[in-house]
């Protein structure tokens, strides 16, 4: 029952649930992007945090690039006066 709770509300948020492997590389990434304290890098939970802050950051960065692009494509768009 609570495993359908949890799905149904995840599935309102628009967000999945998936497992994914993580070595110690990427592990060590995180710390050294600051997205990890080295102290928590032995905790799922933290790791999972640490995960979803970096793709909050590229999501954002990637949305950010967008607007800019089409931003500048408005601004030196050629007029048509005709």
């Amino acid at each position: 029952m609570a495993r359908t709770q949890r799905y149904r509300a995840r599935r309102r948020q628009g967000t999945r649930c998936i497992i994914i492997d993580v070595s110690e590389g990427d592990v060590a990434a995180l710390v050294a992007r600051s997205y990890l304290s080295e102290e928590a890098s032995r905790n799922p939970s933290a790791i999972k945090a640490a995960i979803e802050g970096l793709m909050s950051d590229v999501v954002f960065e990637l949305e950010t690039e967008r607007s800019t692009r089409s931003h500048k494509k408005r601004i030196t768009a050629p007029r048509r006066d005709a």
